[in-house]
């Protein structure tokens, strides 16, 4: 996030402007500040890019900098609505933008052309973000839930938050919102108890070996997970 700080620093004003009705949701231009984010995420970190952090957190930044502006608190309902608006209200050449720099990634590049997703095919289906979204979610879990399922984004920044409260601890309430998602989104039930102690922190690790020696990989989870702490931070 920090190698696009300008493009998050741009979301959150374009959150308020939308909130103070000087600006409209399609008027935000929100697929260019993705786009940018990727290309220059691309550019410094190369592979170690997490290209779909920015397809998530900068429509949830402008979201919650709308919800914020708007309610003066962070009311989930609103930020829902708000989220929804930002990409469904988005325009042809927002998706547009955002396919140009996934093209460019390799990782995306083969899930563009497994879904026939190609310039013609957005602009003959004049799709939007939400339409991108909701294709790219048939493969990548994180946009699948910011379209289908944001009952998840708020179920983990709950959790988290509880968590914080009766814990006192940013990394257990991480790992607890963390743990939620799993079961929410995978239907992994995982047993836990004393909470932070060795027990809590070797079972961590054997159930993580225990993913990995049967090759599961829940990295695109990630996104979801700091769009959640995001959200209960503020």
């Amino acid at each position: 996030v920090t190698s696009s700080l300008s493009n998050y620093q741009q979301a959150i004003t374009l959150g308020e402007s939308i909130a103070k009705g000087s600006l409209g949701f399609p008027s935000a231009n929100i697929g260019k500040l993705i786009s940018q984010s990727i290309s220059e995420s691309i550019s410094r970190l190369a592979n170690q890019s997490v290209v779909n952090l920015h397809l998530v957190l900068i429509p949830v930044t402008l979201a919650v900098s709308y919800t914020i502006n708007s309610d003066h608190n962070l009311n989930l309902s609103t930020f829902r609505k708000a989220l929804t608006n930002t990409i469904r209200y988005s325009q042809v050449n927002d998706a547009l933008e955002v396919y140009s720099s996934l093209k460019k990634c390799g990782s995306y590049y083969s899930v563009l052309e497994e879904l026939g997703i190609s310039e013609g095919f957005i602009e003959i289906n004049s799709m939007n973000l939400y339409d991108l979204y909701a294709h790219l979610g048939k493969k990548d879990v994180s946009l699948n839930i910011i379209v289908n399922k944001q009952d998840v984004i708020v179920g983990m920044a709950l959790k988290f938050v509880n968590s914080f409260v009766e814990l006192r601890d940013y990394n257990l309430a991480t790992v607890l919102s963390y743990i939620e998602g799993l079961e929410r989104v995978y239907g992994i039930s995982i047993k836990y108890s004393g909470i932070g102690s060795r027990e809590f922190i070797n079972e961590l690790f054997r159930l993580d070996k225990e993913l990995r020696k049967k090759r599961l990989e829940f990295n695109q989870l990630l996104p979801i997970l700091c769009a959640s702490t995001l959200i209960a931070l503020c």
